[in-house]
């Protein structure tokens, strides 16, 4: 299962603040959005300016709005024209924690609490009101995995495990997967009973995808599109989780069965590598990046594939899209990624996205002894399997 394990708070901010990727920047005009006012009090902040910003999905940067003072009381005021449409927007207080806010009323209040910055007072607005309320759930839901991760983290280690460590670790181990299945129920209810077709959106692009898999990803963005029918940015979601699935059948990749494409880049020391340099191996050449989520939450999958079979002439590759040198040689050390690794940190950039013909990482490619690839996209229990059938 994809997750990483990040606390609530930091993850959310990097949310709003990296947005990345999607397809449009907000619903169609038969949705309840368009011109609005909103306004409200600020507390225990020292702002003395705060700014209405609307989130543009498709360049990853909020765009201010408006800016206005805030009053001696801490009362503040926004009125909007000309917007078409409902959209996620941001209040935030200068230097201060952003609030989400949605436009699916003519008039709302938001009062702001810089010590409570999780937990803003709505009313008015009930696509607002509802997201901070799931919110508040996924809160809880992320806490718990948060603290399972860790406590299986500090088996893993161990240099040495007793029976029991074993037996914890399994534990453990049901015990995440039984809480990231209550969160993916969690996040599934909200999008089939909001109101708000970006408040479905906002969840759907940037905190589903944590921890469902894109195949289960796919229904539940095919029936929130059904129900917001007018919603272009959910039918454009849908759209291109179809096309990232088709492109990942392995009956669709191109290179299947054929001579995999060879790479020269450099390892963490500055050493010149190559994907050739490993002929007369089986090699599994992972794709994946320090910045990348759901490639951290499958690196203890790969890790534990390469420990079961790297005395049967099976080795692993790392080619990372990274293009920070020192976030990637920590994520390679804080991950127990004890392979060969190289790059050229040229991210989207890199030369491994066009020879290997992928669009999404994690992405990986299983290479015979001859050269050849003979499966790609493997992941958690299809890549254990597929090794075994091959390394008998």
């Amino acid at each position: 299962m994809y997750y990483r394990n990040l606390t609530f708070i930091s993850s959310i901010f990097c949310l709003l603040c990296l947005v990345s990727c999607a397809q449009g920047t907000g619903s169609g005009a038969e949705t309840r959005g368009g011109d609005f006012t909103v306004s409200g009090k600020i507390t225990n902040t020292e702002a003395k300016k705060v700014y209405l910003k609307q989130i543009n999905f498709s360049t990853g940067s909020p765009i201010i709005l408006d800016s206005v003072n805030i009053s001696k009381d801490g009362n503040y005021r926004f009125k909007t024209t000309k917007i078409r449409g409902q959209h996620l927007f941001i209040i935030q207080p200068a230097d201060g924690y952003p609030f989400l806010f949605i436009n699916d009323a003519s008039n709302a209040t938001v009062n702001i609490n810089g010590d409570s910055p999780l937990t803003p007072d709505i009313n008015g607005s009930e696509g607002t009101t509802g997201l901070y309320t799931f919110l508040g759930t996924y809160r809880k839901d992320d806490s718990s995995v948060v603290e399972t991760f860790k406590a299986l983290d500090s088996i893993h280690k161990l240099t040495k495990t007793t029976a029991k460590d074993d037996s914890v670790r399994d534990a453990l181990g049901q015990q995440r997967d039984q809480q990231i299945v209550q969160m993916n129920k969690d996040i599934a209810s909200f999008v089939g009973s909001t109101t708000s077709p970006v408040a479905a959106f906002y969840v759907l692009k940037l905190m589903a995808p944590r921890s469902i898999q894109p195949e289960d990803l796919l229904p539940l963005t095919q029936k929130a599109s059904e129900r917001f029918a007018e919603d272009g940015s959910l039918a454009a979601l849908t759209s291109q989780l179809k096309v990232s699935l088709a492109s990942n059948n392995p009956d669709n990749y191109a290179l299947l069965d054929k001579p995999a494409p060879d790479l020269s880049m450099q390892t963490p020391d500055g050493a010149d590598m190559k994907i050739s340099d490993f002929k007369g191996k089986y090699l599994l050449v992972d794709f994946w990046a320090s910045w990348c989520g759901p490639c951290r939450a499958e690196n203890p999958n790969v890790v534990k594939a390469y420990n079961q079979y790297k005395d049967k002439n099976f080795t692993i590759l790392g080619v990372s899209l990274d293009k920070d040198k020192a976030a990637w040689k920590k994520a390679i050390e804080a991950d127990h990624l004890t392979w060969n690794h190289m790059s050229d940190l040229k991210y989207w950039s890199s030369a491994a996205v066009s020879a290997y013909q992928f669009n999404g990482i994690p992405f990986n490619v299983l290479i015979d002894p001859s050269g050849k690839i003979i499966a790609q996209n493997l992941r958690g229990e299809d890549l254990e399997k597929k090794l075994a059938e091959v390394l008998k």
